[in-house]
């Protein structure tokens, strides 16, 4: 098998530290494109459109209630999570 040469090979260790922030973006990202589409969904739900764990949903749903992004609400034994409606998406024109 042949070796990469050095520069490749650096480049592709820089890469890897950058990449260990990026999942965390993306997936909350895309939890909350899943909210705004599909409305309100518990977190186990979640977890099945993406197939990853209920934890790691739920773990990146608290980070995006905490930004004010997604909202929780009690809807029996557990929680339904929905995205913040945002007001100057909902304008009206006469």
């Amino acid at each position: 098998m042949r070796e990469m040469p050095e520069y490749i090979q650096e480049e592709e260790e820089e890469g890897e530290e950058e990449e260990e922030y990026w999942p965390l973006n993306i997936r909350s990202e895309v939890i909350e494109y899943i909210l705004r589409r599909y409305g309100c969904l518990q977190a186990r739900d979640i977890a099945h459109i993406l197939g990853c764990g209920t934890e790691d949903v739920r773990r990146t749903l608290k980070q995006l209630e905490r930004s004010g992004r997604v909202r929780r609400a009690k809807f029996g034994r557990n929680y339904v999570w929905s995205p913040v409606e945002e007001p100057h998406l909902n304008l009206m024109y006469y």
